[in-house]
């Protein structure tokens, strides 16, 4: 299962507040054409999803670069497209001929699909969240042994714990989210749920990973001893952490 997981990117995602649907699509780049494909998504395509979004045919839209090498061959990037509902889904709206005449340049001028590969897309649902801005996101992903259990402690107990946190300014965190796989499942997927954790920078997250008795303060022991994950994880906590950096994001104008 872990050795799956390196594969995996999921994370993280700057949710905004109509963004209950979420679509992943992974991307492997090629080292030597990196620069190529941040220019032309970055510059070109985004503005389709920009006009996606001023349509509210979509929430969101951002691009995500994984930090260091996890797996030979394993995606790299991710695109992470927000939508408010399951009912209002629909790429073939937000990447129609229309829109695409927004990049003001041919589309097979500035088209990525031919040197990149997409080995695997996902589907998930936002549980809960804690709103925030972040550079930075750490993916925790879980496969527990009971996701109706791991869902809700983590709204009861870890939510409140991490949401006092974050208004008071410890150990660096920005953000709280908690999502639930929704497509592909089975016995044989690489996770049924998520959550991410902000920072402003890499120091944060290290320093938030780090062995640090000072964090283990009288809130978190407390927290700890009302926990089932032992229960609802048998297998000993999370199947893998990853770090993602943000690339670019466009949200709806407020």
């Amino acid at each position: 299962m872990r050795s799956t997981l390196l594969t995996l990117f999921a994370f993280m995602i700057c949710f905004c507040s109509m963004g209950q649907v979420a679509y992943f699509q992974y991307r492997v780049v090629p080292a030597d054409r990196e620069s190529e494909f941040l220019d032309k998504e970055t510059n070109h395509w985004a503005k389709v999803a920009k006009t996606a979004i001023d349509q509210g045919k979509m929430a969101g839209w951002s691009l995500w670069r994984k930090v260091g090498v996890t797996e030979e061959g394993a995606p790299n990037y991710v695109f992470v497209n927000l939508y408010e509902s399951f009912e209002k889904a629909n790429p073939a709206e937000v990447w129609s001929a229309d829109n695409l005449k927004t990049m003001g340049i041919s589309p097979n001028l500035v088209e990525t699909n031919s040197f990149t590969k997409v080995p695997f897309d996902y589907w998930l649902q936002l549980e809960d969240m804690v709103e925030g801005d972040y550079k930075y996101a750490l993916v925790n992903y879980a496969m527990p042994k009971n996701r109706s259990g791991f869902i809700e402690e983590n709204k009861a107990l870890w939510k409140p714990l991490h949401e006092q946190n974050i208004k008071k300014g410890n150990l660096g965190m920005k953000s709280w989210g908690l999502m639930s796989v929704v497509y592909p499942r089975g016995s044989a997927a690489r996770f049924s749920a998520l959550t991410w954790d902000g920072f402003d920078t890499m120091a944060d997250v290290m320093n938030y990973l780090r062995y640090n008795p000072d964090g283990m303060d009288a809130a978190f022991q407390e927290v700890i001893s009302k926990s089932k994950m032992g229960e609802i994880m048998p297998e000993g906590g999370f199947e893998y952490s990853i770090i993602y950096e943000r690339v670019k994001r466009i949200a709806p104008q407020q």
